[in-house]
């Protein structure tokens, strides 16, 4: 297919909040994360958090299926090295992708997984508050593309679940702090979760939120720490003992759990010590694990993460043409934020060399950075349960969308940094005579800094009329993303008025 030197772009506006629901039911806010999902629901004007059934206010986003009946949750995450062949943790980092997880000879895509987390999260808020909930706001990475947000709205329908808005992570955030604080600011969010980096520029006035840059990572977050650091106590552990814990599930089962404590006491700690009595038991006695683990061997381990999440941080003011002195409040979100050397890494990019770092924006630390997420989500559902004054928001697009043209080249018809909800429509033709159809193959480019990344998120055919010379059709192909950021593409031949329009997640 060619394309047309014709073009029109028509945007939708912003999303302000014009929905109502009715007082008999309630729209919950849900943080689905790759490590911990929470949720949250606003009570007299402010977010609260719903505790579990065991009353805590996080749920580890952990599966287990077993034969008789599916466990999610804290249960499901006490078990799962030794039960490493029934559970699924992590599943978030696999959504919109084709893996399948096989357990009890059945294949579970990721949004199955999620699914189940989702079911057993809307029974926790059905049970707290009392009656029926059937419609939430659900986080997901700014840097989430469309496959993936199209698995996630999938993996809530399973449930029963309807998404009236899939809230992209940092613009939570955002929310939660700029309502909490009032004024404007200029903002840099960075959400390092479990799995994730997401990386946004916001613009904040008078309740109204605008999104500047977005950019990050889905593979990089607190598991990265985490491995590094297992990997480091497992060769001190071996340099001075045969036995190789990988292979006794139940001694690596103890050393995750232990090392993910050591990363957390060494965010307040210059040190500590880890000691595992008894880890595992040969024939020729028992073996104790017992070692000092130093704040600076930590960084040291850490440090290749910390130069990729620098190059995304950098790489998001490039591509939003900002500069570092934009910002004056600095928003550090998820669990692993609170590693000391990620707020040294920000405060080295954001401060000039040699000067103070409390010369520089402001770091915000008046809310948990581990429900920062969820308050947010539960804030915007309680804009559209009619029970918080409307706040407005500007959001961007994180990557080019596009067709696939006649010659193999990428067609960007949506570009990066795109505010949506919006639609834009470009006019093709054929390139043979006669030509019966034409194949509109959609591609998404996640490509940065002068490289490419193209993923294909489906194709579909167009019949037109083939009594006609090349060049002759005139077909319109229409983009459009909508409140989620989920992309709808229709394409429609002019003359004729046959036409097509297909949903991504139908593919």
């Amino acid at each position: 297919m060619k394309k047309s030197n014709q073009d029109n772009k028509r945007s939708a506006g912003n999303s302000k909040s014009e929905f109502r629901s009715s007082p008999a039911k309630r729209i919950i806010g849900i943080d689905l994360g790759t490590t911990n999902s929470l949720l949250s629901f606003v009570k007299n004007g402010a977010p609260r958090i719903i505790p579990n059934e065991r009353g805590s206010r996080t749920t580890p986003s952990v599966v287990c299926l077993k034969k008789d009946k599916v466990i999610v949750g804290e249960m499901a995450r006490n078990q799962a090295v030794l039960n490493s062949e029934l559970t699924v943790a992590n599943v978030k980092l696999d959504m919109g992708t084709d893996r399948r997880f096989t357990i009890n000879g059945r294949h579970y895509a990721p949004e199955e997984i999620s699914g189940f987390i989702l079911a057993h999260l809307r029974e926790i808020a059905e049970e707290y508050l009392g009656g029926e909930v059937d419609e939430a706001v659900i986080t997901v990475p700014a840097y989430f593309d469309d496959n993936q947000r199209q698995a996630t709205l999938r993996a809530a329908a399973m449930t029963g679940i309807q998404v009236r808005k899939l809230l992209n992570e940092p613009t939570a955030a955002a929310l939660t702090y700029g309502m909490s604080q009032g004024g404007n600011s200029h903002m840099l969010v960075i959400d390092l979760g479990g799995g994730t980096l997401d990386i946004t520029l916001m613009a904040y006035e008078d309740k109204v939120f605008r999104v500047m840059g977005v950019g990050g990572s889905t593979a990089i977050g607190g598991i990265n720490f985490d491995n590094a650091l297992i990997e480091h106590i497992l060769a001190r552990f071996a340099a001075d003992c045969p036995y190789d814990l990988r292979n006794d599930r139940i001694a690596y089962q103890q050393l995750v759990i232990h090392a993910e404590k050591v990363k957390i006491d060494l965010s307040s700690a210059a040190s500590t010590a880890l000691m595992i009595p008894y880890i595992a038991v040969t024939d020729d006695g028992p073996l104790h694990l017992n070692m000092e683990i130093s704040r600076t061997d930590f960084n040291d381990l850490s440090r290749p993460v910390l130069e990729e999440i620098k190059r995304h941080i950098l790489e998001t003011f490039s591509q939003a043409g900002l500069a570092p002195e934009w910002v004056d409040s600095v928003i550090m979100v998820g669990g692993a934020s609170r590693i000391p050397a990620v707020g040294e890494l920000v405060d080295e990019v954001l401060c000039p060399a040699g000067a103070r770092s409390d010369s520089g924006p402001r770091l915000k630390k008046n809310i948990n950075p581990d429900e920062a997420v969820a308050r947010g989500a539960g804030i915007l559902a309680g804009v559209l349960n009619g029970e918080i004054a409307g706040v407005e928001f500007h959001d961007i697009t994180a990557h080019n969308l596009g067709i696939e043209d006649d010659k193999g080249d990428f067609i960007n018809i949506i570009p990066a940094a795109s505010s949506y909800p919006t639609e834009v429509s470009r006019l093709f033709t054929t390139v043979v005579d006669n030509q019966p159809e034409v194949i509109i193959h959609i591609m998404q480019d996640r490509g940065s800094e002068g490289g490419h990344d193209f993923v294909s998120l489906g194709r579909f055919h167009l019949t037109v009329n083939n009594g006609r010379q090349k060049g002759e059709p005139n077909i319109d192909v229409t983009f459009a993303i909508d409140l989620n950021g989920v992309l709808t593409v229709s394409a429609m031949d002019l003359d004729t008025g046959e036409g097509k329009d297909i949903s991504i997640s139908d593919l």
